[in-house]
């Protein structure tokens, strides 16, 4: 056995670390507490590691060392056996490496792209290659993810790029962004790695993810970063990735586009296709390159001739320009988004059925502002720290952004119209206007002004007090009899209504005799919850 009892409780634990979902925070939390707490007794094995000045390492640096450590116990095991080490320890091994090549050259990386524009980058593969060969270098067989080093840098890079771009581009800490943050996650890398790292990094783009919410609950930005982190391969001879990452995210709104030239726009056209067509002219399927995606907003906007040529790029990567008889290649991944309720629009004929189920195998869906501020009101300077970084871009100092930051904050906080208890019907574009508007104006109102004495959607939601006194269904009737609900609220509400009595979806859609993916859909987790409080109250 390669492995002495504690060592393996170590590996192990250092494997689910390795491999864990980094977004997903409880379970990283657990995973890294399990990784400390195993203890193999490698003070003997530390001494001849090179000594460090601070005596309390970060928990990274200290998992690398440790990883390391047992490293160097096994080597020596390894080069002394007569026979190959058994399956399952060769891959505790290789976890080892894994674990700590990535806490000891990317874990520290702040911001990657800027590394990757430095000339750095290239020492730092140095580095990394140097014990990359020093941990692989016994008479064993790795698989392909260990064979070369360069490419083992890549995936590591694109982990470190991912993991910085979803929290960038999303911030927050509420249970409903954390679960967007993990769900995000797996649109870029899928539950177990080691496919990724062997296989599928070069077939992710055969998944199209489809991106369902209301609108202004940031579709484009998590399309973004799921586009942006992408996989690039590192040339060892030059010392640099193949290409840049920056450029290979082409979002198209289909809702903006006249119709008659979304096909031209999209698939291109060929000289004489139509009026107007004096030369040749390439869409935007065939702008997109290998690893590049094109991302499709307000997908529930697209006429059906369009749904056709969408649907073979999807099923044979192929498409046709406008007049043309040759077919072309796509190697790009699909991403699309709408705020509409695609088996609404398939039971109505005008979304085609086939093409949901090209999509289906990877959605995400996007929560609410309310719902996002439903869990803690102290998420609310935070994303409005956010909006007000979006609106002024790079050169927003800390602190001007604080200033308004704070000036936002009070302005809600005190305004009749909106309050801490305000539902922004408008999402994060609602939120980014409100940070405009008083950067401008000192103000921000609503565009419906409610009366004082009317609860808005969320009041039991945001305002924990009021739980006390009045229940979710409570809420509900009122609201209804106000006429304060919207379409889409209103059904939100009453599927949740009805699943929290059944508990089961299909039974849930077969009391509202709708199809089961329209109600799962609709159902609020948080109104679930405080309708089932109503009822035991």
């Amino acid at each position: 056995m390669l492995f002495r009892s504690d060592e393996r409780a170590f590996a192990e634990a250092i494997r689910r670390l390795a491999y864990a979902n980094p977004c997903d925070t409880q379970a990283l939390a657990i995973a890294r507490r399990e990784a400390t707490s195993v203890d193999f007794g490698s003070d003997e094995a530390e001494r001849q590691l090179p000594p460090v000045k601070e005596p309390d390492l970060p928990l990274t640096d200290l998992l690398a060392r440790r990883s390391e450590a047992l490293l160097l116990r096994l080597i020596p095991r390894l080069k002394a056996s007569s026979s190959p080490p058994l399956a399952r320890d060769q891959e505790l091994y290789e976890d080892l490496i894994v674990s700590a090549l990535y806490q000891r050259y990317f874990a520290p990386m702040v911001d990657p792209l800027t590394a990757q524009r430095g000339e750095s980058l290239a020492a730092i593969f140095r580095s990394f290659h140097k014990d990359f060969q020093r941990w692989t270098a016994v008479p064993m067989m790795f698989p392909d993810f260990f064979i070369r080093a360069e490419h083992a840098f890549a995936v590591f890079f694109q982990h470190r790029l991912a993991l910085v771009l979803i929290h960038q581009l999303l911030q927050g800490n509420s249970q409903p962004m954390m679960r967007l943050r993990a769900s995000i996650w797996h649109s870029i890398f899928p539950r177990e790695l080691r496919w990724y790292g062997s296989l599928l990094y070069e077939r992710m783009h055969d998944v199209a993810t489809l991106i369902l919410g209301p609108s202004g609950t940031g579709k484009e930005l998590v399309a973004t970063a799921i586009g942006l982190a992408r996989f690039v391969p590192f040339d060892r001879r030059k010392g640099q990735f193949t290409e840049p990452f920056a450029g290979a995210f082409h979002p198209i709104n289909l809702s903006a586009m006249p119709r008659d030239l979304i096909e031209s726009e999209m698939f291109g056209h060929v000289a004489g296709a139509f009026t107007g067509a004096t030369k040749n002219r390439e869409g935007w399927f065939e702008k997109c390159r290998r690893g590049h995606t094109v991302f499709l907003d307000e997908l529930g906007e697209m006429q059906e001739s369009v749904q056709v040529r969408l649907l073979r790029v999807l099923q044979s990567r192929e498409f046709y320009r406008v007049g043309d008889a040759e077919p072309q290649r796509f190697e790009g991944r699909v991403i699309a988004a709408t705020n509409r309720d695609l088996s609404e629009l398939i039971a109505a004929g005008t979304f085609r059925e086939d093409l949901y189920f090209r999509l289906c195998s990877d959605i995400i869906r996007t929560p609410t502002l309310r719902e996002l501020l439903a869990d803690s009101l102290e998420e609310l300077p935070a994303l409005v720290a956010h909006a007000v970084r979006r609106c002024l871009g790079e050169k927003a100092t800390p602190d001007f952004i604080e200033q308004l930051g704070q000036e936002v904050l009070n302005w809600i906080e005190h305004s009749p119209e909106i309050g801490l208890t305000y539902s922004w019907p408008g999402n994060f574009r609602e939120l980014e206007q409100c940070v405009r508007s008083v950067m401008v104006r000192g103000e921000y109102h609503p565009p419906v002004r409610r009366s004082a004495n009317v609860k808005s959607p969320s009041d039991l939601a945001l305002n924990r007090s009021s739980r006390t006194v009045e229940t979710a269904l409570d809420t509900f009737t009122t609201e209804v009899r106000a006429g304060m609900l919207t379409f889409d609220e209103l059904l939100e509400r009453y599927c949740s209504l009805i699943f929290s009595r059944t508990d089961n979806i299909a039974e849930t859609a077969r009391r509202l005799k709708k199809h089961r993916a329209t109600i799962q859909a609709r159902i609020q987790d948080d109104w679930v919850a405080q309708f089932r409080k109503s009822e035991e109250t």
